[in-house]
């Protein structure tokens, strides 16, 4: 087996749930007839939801958080290809939109000094800003509410220079109109979130990586974080990569990332523990700030449904509240989820552009360190079985796992990732789960969108223009980036 790097604090339970369930799906044994054989099987299962990240690769890190201790955290590949530097837990990945969480933390210190408070507008902290913004608030920055353009689209991607969020700020002050008025719908917008990084330096009187490390890292021993700047060292960093045939190219840096407020923390795993456990006391902030960034904000307040707090995506699925955010940038991909009823969190941080699926494998760990009070996601399961069995009972299967819906979740993005991962290596397989998502879910736009991208590969162009006029009849304003993006594939694909 590739080498490794772990540590690790298990139940010493002989017979695991994860080694039952596993008996009972893919060895269609009774649980009692192979336990000895099998007690090694929830590293087998982790080696599995990890095995593109093992052995001379790019990196991924992950922490299981149990009770504000750590349950399990392992790293697989390299932290830095050209150095062979192994990857460990202390390893220090940008963290992209994770970042996200920390920023709006950064405004929740600042109203907990009184220093802003939620309607405080933008015009009243930067007030050169053109009239067009003065609606904004700092909750419709944090909300992803404030209308404001996106940064990308304003400036070329090829351009020489990098941005840093003084520039987005600049850019942003060059236009003369939003989006939509200010808190009138929700976009998701890294500009917003450039722009408070931008609120806290003014002000502060510090630069956003000097608040950081004052006002939150030090303060509950994050002492492995940082925040990125050009020229200067991290330590035990991870560079970003992609594969490019069989070389990984490193593609650390471009045009976009050395903009902090949307992306630019670095910090490892480990120091997730301490973040974790500042989230349930006062450390920082009240508890009745904290509670607030925890909740879905609308137009017209706080609300119980799914969407978006301070900094974290709100998902609430069988009356348990999940906290989650994604982070995507050049050369890194991460994932992070708190389900505070059952104290657990489970981050997975990577070095790679070229695997997804982290979401999957973050509530699939949160499922067995919670001992099965969290349903386990199918789609870990239907691949298993994939890999085992092929693809001749890919429905009945699925149908299997369907009809359990308290002990197997089922997420359609998901599924779509699952299609995607095989598109390159295994496309006979990409197609029938994208097919099978499509014909399960008919209303859901990821199964075209997962199928237009499987013939657009493949050069049936008819058919993926087919597919791709789906997504924008589908799909919401969440996925306006993939509705711009089918929209741009249709005009090129139909000349």
């Amino acid at each position: 087996m590739p080498k490794q790097h772990r540590t690790t604090h298990y139940n010493n339970m002989k017979y695991t749930y994860l080694t039952i369930i596993l008996l009972i799906l893919i060895g269609g044994c009774k649980p009692s007839e192979k336990l000895v054989e099998k007690q090694g099987t929830d590293q087998d299962v982790i080696n599995f939801l990890f095995q593109d990240y093992m052995g001379e690769k790019p990196s991924a890190s992950f922490i299981v958080i149990k009770d504000g201790e750590i349950k399990d955290c392992q790293s697989f590949g390299y932290a830095d290809l050209e150095n062979k530097i192994p990857a460990t837990c202390e390893t220090n990945y940008r963290l992209a939109s994770v970042t996200k969480q920390f920023t709006a933390m950064g405004i929740l210190v600042l109203i907990q000094q009184g220093k802003l408070n939620y309607k405080t507008k933008l015009n009243e902290v930067i007030a050169e800003f053109p009239d067009y913004g003065k609606e904004i608030t700092v909750q419709h920055l944090m909300t992803h509410r404030s209308g404001l353009q996106d940064y990308s689209k304003l400036y070329p991607n090829d351009a020489e220079k990098q941005l840093v969020d003084k520039d987005v700020l600049n850019l942003l002050m060059a236009q003369d109109s939003l989006l939509f008025p200010a808190n009138s719908k929700y976009e998701y917008s890294n500009s917003g979130y450039a722009v408070l990084a931008m609120i806290i330096e003014r002000v502060s009187g510090k630069t956003f990586k000097e608040f950081m490390k004052d006002e939150i890292f030090e303060k509950i021993g994050m002492t492995n974080s940082t925040v990125y700047q050009k020229g200067l060292p991290i330590k035990n960093r991870a560079y970003g990569y992609k594969s490019n045939d069989s070389i990984y190219e490193n593609i650390d840096q471009n045009t976009w990332s050395a903009i902090l407020g949307d992306g630019g923390v670095y910090s490892s795993v480990n120091d997730y523990l301490h973040w974790d456990r500042s989230l349930y006391n006062e450390s920082l902030v009240s508890t009745a700030l904290l509670n607030d960034a925890f909740t879905t904000w609308e137009e017209h307040g706080k609300t119980e449904d799914n969407g978006y707090g301070f900094g974290w995506r709100i998902d609430i699925k069988n009356n348990r509240k999940y906290l989650m955010h994604a982070g995507s940038t050049t050369g890194f991909l991460n994932f992070s989820v708190r389900i505070p009823s059952e104290k657990i969190a489970v981050v997975i941080y990577t070095n790679t552009v070229d695997y997804g699926g982290l979401g999957r494998k973050a509530y699939f760990l949160a499922s067995y360190y919670s001992e099965g009070k969290i349903p386990t996601p199918a789609d870990v399961w239907l691949e298993k079985d994939i890999e085992e069995n092929g693809l001749e009972n890919l429905t009945t299967k699925f149908k299997e796992l369907k009809g359990n819906p308290t002990k197997y979740d089922i997420v359609e993005k998901d599924l779509v990732s699952l299609g995607f991962s095989y598109l390159k290596k295994e496309p006979s397989k990409s197609l029938k789960i994208l097919e099978l998502v499509q014909t399960e879910f008919p209303n859901y736009f990821g199964g075209y969108f997962g199928l237009a991208q499987y013939y657009r590969t493949n050069g049936n162009h008819e058919k993926a223009v087919e597919y791709f006029k789906k997504v924008p009849e589908l799909a919401t304003s969440e996925e306006q980036n993939l509705i711009d993006y089918s929209e741009k594939m249709i005009k090129e694909l139909s000349n």
